[in-house]
């Protein structure tokens, strides 16, 4: 027949390096099953002892009366340790409860961080664009004035400073200003999270991003061409006037 562990036989097995990590009801609740089983073993012995002493067998009674003694020991400890058991309950569930309480404040303080953060870049953020509709507004007065500043009659055609010349696939192609700022926030961005506005500044780019050249080359090459154009304009006026 199949038996639990008696409690004499548990004793005998090297026992587990402790782990707070595990629950206290655990090992509370596996002395419990071996209490248990040897108290069943022991009620089983009784049994046994109780029906030899009512056969009148020899010593069969003080046999009985010891083994009732060994009983009342095991039902003590039994009741003992469901004491332990329901004590170390309620003690796990109160230390989980910490443990969930401190995590929850764990997750909220790593919340709060990344929202910290969120607010500082979009702060930034905020202030980049205010500088930029600064420059933009500049850009566009430095326009006028270019327009304005050029000696009529001396440059055979008419020049468009609001508009640039960008390289698609090597073909220059003229762009307005502001879809050349577009195309800008069109290279740098990412298609989750592009800046409003930002568009391809010509339809093959489209799906060709780090194809766009740099708005910064382009405007450094209108600058040397517009000033250019207007040397060659005046020396050719000069040799003609000679």
């Amino acid at each position: 027949m199949f038996r639990k562990k008696s409690a004499e036989t548990a004793a005998e097995q090297p026992k587990p390096q402790a782990d707070a990590s595990v629950a206290r009801a655990l090992a509370v609740r596996e002395k419990l099953d071996c209490a248990e089983g040897a108290l069943a073993e022991l009620e089983e012995q009784g049994a046994e002892y109780a029906l030899q002493a009512a056969e009148r067998e020899p010593g069969a009674a003080d046999k009985l009366a010891a083994h009732r003694g060994r009983i009342d020991a095991a039902r003590t400890a039994v009741a003992e340790l469901r004491a332990a058991l329901q004590l170390a309950l309620r003690q796990d569930a109160e230390t989980e409860g910490a443990r969930q309480a401190a995590a929850r404040e764990q997750q909220l303080r790593d919340f709060a961080a990344t929202a910290e953060e969120w607010t500082r870049l979009g702060i930034e953020l905020s202030g980049h664009l205010e500088k930029a509709a600064d420059l933009r507004i500049k850009l566009g007065t430095l326009s006028e004035e270019l327009q304005r500043k050029l000696p009529i009659g001396i440059v055979p055609h008419p020049i468009d400073f609001k508009s640039i010349d960008i390289l698609v696939g090597g073909v220059a192609n003229p762009v307005a200003i502001d879809a050349l700022l577009a195309g800008e926030m069109f290279k740098h961005g990412r298609p989750n999270a592009f800046l409003p506005g930002a568009r391809p500044p010509h339809a093959l780019l489209a799906h060709d991003r780090p194809a766009i050249e740099p708005a910064a080359t382009a405007f450094r090459r209108a600058g040397a061409y517009f000033v250019g154009l207007l040397r060659d304009a005046l020396k050719s006026h000069i040799s003609e006037a000679a």
